[in-house]
């Protein structure tokens, strides 16, 4: 009496049964195999800058890892190259400026968003010019060094127009932050629009003098980490256990200033007392005080607005409505809510 079934489809032979019950064993140990595969390491562009420093703290103390998550910093030596590696895909996310979520936004398809207010410059972004410059409206017909596609762009037409001057009024050298030094040294420009750690390396020259810095326009310059939407929306318990980490770093800059700071130094390339000095013109932004920057019509919306109005005047600017999609899915709300 044979033991196969025949007729309608309804039979099986051994061999076949045997054939489905392996196939069906390898798919176990597949799916399996995918569900123990770690996942990718959040990847973070970064450059050297005293404000997104906590980063490499939280790197450095284990505070990801405390918190569950894989971040990979990619370290780059100026804003241009963090945008443009973000633009291109290289990373999840950003620690900027708002200029380069603009930037990025209009010139890519990565749609970033904000997760985390990192800080706000109040006097470490300066203006230098050569020593006889005492004041801005005394930049008019002179050569100022600055990274183009960055903040310095800003800044500068911030202070030009306080001193009654416009960018038609002065001559722009397009130089890289680590540049600009050497710029100075050899006397191709006469003023630099920079930041700490390269502006203390051009201060200590002797050359120059500050004419302008971000604490004269308090609050306009912030400084941001942001992801792109499909990272966004694919990864919110990461990105939430990313910003707990910055929280930690923050806390321990806080209790031990000095341990902190020799960290920090190895990375960006400055002393502890150096820092020290940064510091007092930066103001590092702790995760219990997101939803102060972050919420809708907050500090972040109204320097976006602000900022599109100076970089790109004559164009249809930006409005309250259309500014929401860089915070939808933010940290301090519900990252599953982004579409």
């Amino acid at each position: 009496m044979s033991r196969n079934w025949h007729g309608g489809g309804q039979g099986m032979s051994g061999t076949r049964r045997y054939y489905i019950a392996f196939i069906g064993l390898l798919a176990t140990f597949a799916l399996a195999a995918c569900s123990e595969a770690p996942s990718q390491p959040l990847r973070v562009g970064i450059n050297p800058w005293p404000g997104y420093a906590p980063l490499f703290l939280a790197a450095d103390q284990g505070f990801f890892s405390d918190e569950g998550v894989d971040v990979e910093l990619v370290e780059l030596s100026s804003l241009a190259d963090v945008r443009r590696a973000f633009e291109r895909g290289q990373t999840d996310g950003m620690a900027s400026s708002l200029v380069e979520v603009l930037d990025a936004d209009r010139n890519s398809h990565r749609a970033p968003m904000i997760a985390l207010m990192a800080d706000y410059s109040n006097g470490a972004d300066v203006i230098l010019a050569k020593r006889g410059i005492t004041d801005i409206a005394e930049l008019k017909g002179q050569r100022i060094g600055l990274e183009p596609s960055s903040l310095n762009r800003f800044i500068l037409a911030r202070a030009l127009a306080q001193g009654g001057l416009s960018m038609d009024d002065v001559e722009i050298v397009s130089l890289p932050q680590v540049g600009l030094q050497e710029a100075v040294e050899m006397g191709t420009v006469d003023a630099v629009v920079t930041y700490p750690p390269i502006s203390t390396g051009i201060e200590q020259t002797g050359l120059v003098a500050q004419v302008f810095s971000s604490a004269d326009i308090p609050g306009e310059v912030s400084d941001v980490v942001s992801f792109n939407r499909e990272t966004a929306s694919r990864r919110s318990a990461d990105i939430e256990a990313f910003v707990r980490a910055w929280g930690h770093a923050v806390d321990l800059i806080r209790t031990n200033r000095q341990e902190s700071y020799a960290l920090i130094g190895r990375h960006i390339g400055m002393s502890a007392d150096e820092l020290e000095d940064a510091y007092q013109g930066i103001e590092i932004i702790s995760a219990d005080r997101q939803d102060e920057f972050l919420r809708p019509g907050g500090p972040l919306a109204s320097g976006i607005l602000a900022l599109g109005a100076i970089l790109w005047p004559g164009e249809a600017g930006e409005d309250a409505k259309s500014v929401s999609r860089f915070f939808r899915g933010s940290a301090r709300t519900s990252w599953v809510s982004v579409e």
